[in-house]
C-alpha cells in the first residue's frame, strides 16, 4: 500500500510541476486590467518591490486580484500538498524553501521569456500557496489517522 501511495505521490507531483509550467511559462491570453507596477531593468519586465500585491487590491479590479493574486496561492497549493505526500517527513520550512525555490525558478526562466514578468510577490504568493498546501495535507493526514 506504501507503495502505491508514493508512486500516486510521485504521479501527482508531477503533473502539478507540468501544470504550474503549462500557466506560467507557455504565454496565454492575458488578463490585464490596470497599470503594471514594477521597474524595468535593461529590457527586462520586473517587479522587485515586494508586497505591491496590496496596491492591486486597492487599484485594480476584484476580479483581477482574485484571478491574479489568489491565483498565484492556489497555482501552487498541489505543489505543497503532493510534495508534503510524496515527503511526509517534510515540516513547514520545507514547504517554505521549496516553494520559495520553485517559484523563483520560474520567476528566473520568465525573466527570459518574451512578454513575461518577473515579480516578486508571485514568489510570495506561490510560496504562501506551498505552504498552505503543506498545511492542507496535514490537515487532511491527521483526519484520516483519527
Amino acid at each position: 500500500m506504501k507503495g502505491l501511495k508514493t508512486a500516486i505521490a510521485n504521479i501527482l507531483l508531477t503533473l502539478s510541476i507540468l501544470f504550474v509550467f503549462y500557466l506560467t511559462l507557455i504565454p496565454h491570453g492575458v488578463i490585464h486590467t490596470g497599470n503594471v507596477t514594477g521597474t524595468p531593468i535593461q529590457r527586462f519586465n520586473v517587479n522587485l518591490n515586494p508586497l505591491v500585491i496590496f496596491q492591486n487590491v486597492q487599484s485594480a479590479s476584484l476580479f483581477y486580484f482574485i484571478v491574479d493574486d489568489l491565483g498565484n496561492i492556489l497555482l501552487f497549493l498541489p505543489f505543497g500538498f503532493f510534495l508534503t505526500m510524496k515527503y511526509p517527513q517534510f515540516r513547514w520550512p520545507h514547504a517554505i524553501f521549496m516553494g520559495a525555490l520553485f517559484s523563483a525558478t520560474i520567476e528566473w526562466i520568465q525573466l527570459f521569456l518574451p512578454n513575461r514578468m518577473t515579480d516578486i510577490d508571485d514568489v510570495i504568493l506561490n510560496t504562501t500557496g506551498a505552504v498552505l498546501g503543506y498545511m492542507l495535507y496535514r490537515f487532511v493526514q491527521r483526519e484520516e489517522c483519527g
